[in-house]
């Protein structure tokens, strides 16, 4: 894994991202398979591509893209929820 302290060059940074979008991938994949998510079922069939960001990419960065990944599938729910919601209430 890299320190916050090294410097990143581009081709750094660029495996960083795509290591990142992989894992992202593989559990938005998980969670579409699933409806829910289910943290023991995306550590079972992400564990590569989460080895691979965690090892391509700053902890300070993973942690960052991990909270913010986080954040956007929370909007995303709870948008869904009000969608049904006013979709329910107009019937």
């Amino acid at each position: 894994m890299q320190t916050s302290t090294d410097f990143i060059s581009k081709s750094k940074r660029e495996k960083c991202w795509k290591s990142r979008d992989a894992f992202w991938e593989c559990v938005t994949g998980v969670i579409a398979k699933n409806s829910e998510p289910d943290d023991k079922l995306v550590r079972k069939q992400c564990t590569k591509q989460r080895k691979l960001y965690e090892e391509m990419c700053p902890r300070i960065w993973v942690d960052f893209f991990d909270k913010k990944k986080d954040f956007e599938l929370f909007k995303a729910k709870k948008f869904e929820k009000e969608l049904l919601h006013s979709t329910s209430s107009q019937s």
